[in-house]
């Protein structure tokens, strides 16, 4: 992707908050808010396997177009989808040309935790595509990484046991944005393999089983041809299973 079109699919922050405002609108229960759709683009990009549209929409509305609150103008449906897909391809840009990705976080934050409905929607991503990323949390060289089940409250449910101060706070964004950041190059190969094999099953020639065009013909039933002979005195004649004519 060029320079520019990375600009192209960059949103302003007007647009940013237009995106926000239509997802908020959407009465459905469980639909993601902005801060969440960013946590589970976050990881849903960085996955080993592809997670499409079809998948994670679901999770983004809360249910099929229909359960959501948005059906009744499509026109703003479609432009909030157009949204998404850029929202989408700013992310990978970011995370594929190594530049900052600072993803959009609410304040004061669920809990009062700053960055716990990122987190939360991170790890929905994670379990939207689950292989691999055991391998990933296990690693010890990945560590940054552990912040996000953290802050979602996931590892310690009453975790903080105090409100953090705002440069705890900070402390831990940084770390969960960080520890995405390197998600995304640790599965890389993983992704790789992944589009690799999936273009060869595209490619390879499909088999159809063999049917017989009509009926089986008896040796004693008059030859299809037309000739008035019976089949193993005519068409049936040929030579076996070698090819020959006799």
């Amino acid at each position: 992707m060029t320079m520019t079109d990375r600009a192209r699919e960059s949103l302003s922050e007007a647009e940013i908050e237009q995106l926000a405002a239509r997802l908020a609108a959407n009465t459905a229960p469980g639909a993601l808010c902005l801060e969440a759709v960013d946590g589970l683009f976050c990881a849903l990009i960085a996955s080993p396997s592809l997670v499409t549209p079809h998948d994670y929409l679901p999770v983004i509305l809360g249910g099929t177009l229909g359960e959501s609150g948005l059906l009744g103008d499509l026109a703003a449906v479609q432009a909030m989808m157009g949204l998404l897909m850029r929202y989408w391809n700013a992310i990978a840009g970011d995370f594929e040309h190594e530049t900052v990705h600072l993803p959009y976080i609410e304040e004061p934050g669920a809990d009062g935790i700053s960055g716990r409905t990122w987190a939360r929607g991170y790890l929905r991503g994670t379990r939207l595509a689950p292989q691999g990323w055991d391998r990933i949390f296990q690693d010890d060289a990945e560590g940054l990484l552990l912040s996000i089940p953290i802050v979602a409250g996931e590892v310690d449910p009453s975790w903080p046991k105090e409100p953090p101060t705002p440069e705890k706070s900070d402390e831990f964004l940084r770390n969960m944005f960080a520890g995405a950041a390197r998600a995304y190059r640790y599965f890389k190969q993983d992704r790789l393999d992944y589009a690799q094999a999936a273009g060869a099953a595209r490619a390879a020639p499909e088999h159809h089983p063999y049917e017989r065009a009509g009926p089986k013909v008896g040796r004693n039933d008059p030859c299809p041809c037309g000739s008035g002979k019976k089949y193993k005195r005519c068409c049936g004649a040929m030579g076996p299973r070698d090819g020959t004519v006799h």
